[in-house]
């Protein structure tokens, strides 16, 4: 369902409560302590997605550094070592080449 799609009261309901997280988020550096599945608003598919995306966008800058490493002559058991994995299962991971976007 797309947000157009919800009723004007659910609508301005998301709305606000979207303005009260960013307001929360621009107040603070750090997230306060204490344990978030206790916040009435706590939602866990809301986490998963944000753990999600974190792991992707650290998988896009494992795979620049593994890339990095490469161009500056690093072995694969070197570069397998620092990922906590064999050299071969670094290669064959991080070893072929994805087409540029042009």
């Amino acid at each position: 369902m797309r947000f157009e799609d919800l009723p004007k009261a659910e609508q301005e309901a998301l709305a606000a409560y979207g303005y009260e997280i960013a307001a929360e988020m621009e107040a603070k550096d750090a997230p306060s302590p204490g344990d978030p599945t206790k916040d009435p608003r706590y939602d866990p598919s809301r986490e998963l997605r944000r753990l999600n995306y974190q792991r992707h966008a650290l998988d896009r800058e494992i795979e620049r550094t593994v890339e990095a490493s490469r161009e500056h002559g690093q072995s694969w058991n070197t570069i397998g070592r620092a990922l906590g994995v064999t050299a071969e299962a670094a290669r064959r991971r991080y070893g072929v080449r994805k087409p540029q976007n042009i």
